[in-house]
């Protein structure tokens, strides 16, 4: 519903004039679509999921459960890059945690809980920056392998991005405080 600034009636979102005094009302939509605020990545629906910019849950559900385990990304190293580690290397990040699995006959999975996360970063020769690849760092508190590395990814900036926030959304959810050591 817009309201009209000069007579203060309701109006239909798309209205174009005002019903009760015939104001236009381009500018007052075009306020108000400023002022709304955008959808984050942690804003949830009613199920507790994750919703996207569309409005759309993120990923497809792993568990089953309402606001459970849902797949945000599901990548590979660079087949361009590196053809042996694309057919030997996955990796799939969820709202939960980072899943890496490896081999071609038989099969090793890594896994860090998401909360762990300490630190993401990427390495880009010139060449993979021209490509558009990279190695995402990723430096956690696990204490099996505190640090990982996903090599030659593809768009690797903005999946160190979105691994960063989907991080802080799960230490969140978990009520979880980073201590650093001084």
């Amino acid at each position: 519903m817009i309201y009209c600034p000069d007579c203060g009636s309701g109006n239909d979102p798309d209205a174009r004039f005002c019903d009760n005094c015939g104001r236009r009302l381009d500018d007052v939509r075009e306020a108000a679509a400023v002022a709304t605020p955008p959808l984050r990545h942690d804003q949830k629906d009613s199920a507790g999921r994750l919703l996207a910019d569309d409005g759309l849950p993120v990923g497809e559900d792993l568990d089953g459960a309402p606001g459970g385990e849902r797949i945000v990304w599901k990548g590979r190293p660079s087949k361009l890059w590196s053809p042996r580690m694309a057919l030997t290397s996955r990796y799939k990040l969820t709202n939960q945690r980072l899943i890496m699995e490896f081999g071609f006959i038989g099969r090793r999975t890594e896994e860090v809980d998401l909360f762990r996360v300490n630190d993401v970063s990427v390495k880009q020769n010139p060449f993979e920056r021209i490509v558009g690849i990279g190695d995402i760092y990723i430096a956690s508190a696990d204490t099996s392998t505190p640090h990982k590395y996903l090599h030659n990814i593809k768009d690797s900036i903005r999946i160190k991005d979105l691994l960063r926030e989907v991080a802080r959304q799960e230490r969140h959810r978990r009520r979880v405080l980073v201590r650093e050591d001084v």
